[in-house]
């Protein structure tokens, strides 16, 4: 399942693009996600124009399709790798879960940040998500689309926030 998520930021693009770049905002962004128990820096390393971050995320419950479920709590758990570069304003990312996991569920994309007129700064993502569960697959990629636009929407908050900061 392909998709676009984009928020326009009122402030300009190299404000945004610090702020990309904050150590602050992954442990930031657990705190506005309701979903999520925690989100840790496992690196963030910056050179030669590009940012490389990992994030590791904990989700804090299944997806609602699994609450009567037995869900191993790994089976939450996911790390996000990132390389941003400062010479085109955007990266690449990819979401690995735990090994046991991977033949399951795929996800991966591209982050930019573009130039807008007075002073204003669109965030654009695309990605891709793809969940290969017999007969479920499609509802939980909707389910699991949900909670990418929720969390991509409190990391839109959480830039704003380090914006004015």
């Amino acid at each position: 399942m392909h998709f676009t998520i984009c928020h326009e930021l009122d402030a300009p693009l190299d404000a945004v693009e610090l702020a990309v770049l904050s150590p602050e905002l992954g442990p930031r962004l657990a705190t506005k996600v309701a979903s999520l128990e925690s989100v840790v820096t496992v690196e963030h390393a910056l050179r030669d124009g590009e940012l490389l971050r990992i994030l590791r995320f904990q989700a804090g419950a299944p997806l609602p399709i699994f609450k009567d479920y037995p869900v191993a709590k790994d089976a939450m758990s996911w790390e996000e790798r990132s390389t941003y570069r400062l010479s085109d304003h955007a990266s690449t990312w990819q979401v690995s879960p735990k090994e046991q996991w991977r033949s399951y569920f795929r996800s991966a994309g591209t982050y930019r940040l573009e130039r807008l007129p007075q002073g204003r700064t669109r965030r654009r993502v695309d990605g891709d998500i793809q969940i290969r569960l017999r007969l479920l697959g499609p509802l939980v990629e909707r389910l699991a689309l949900a909670e990418v636009q929720r969390t991509y929407d409190a990391e839109a908050d959480t830039l704003r926030e380090l914006v004015t900061a």
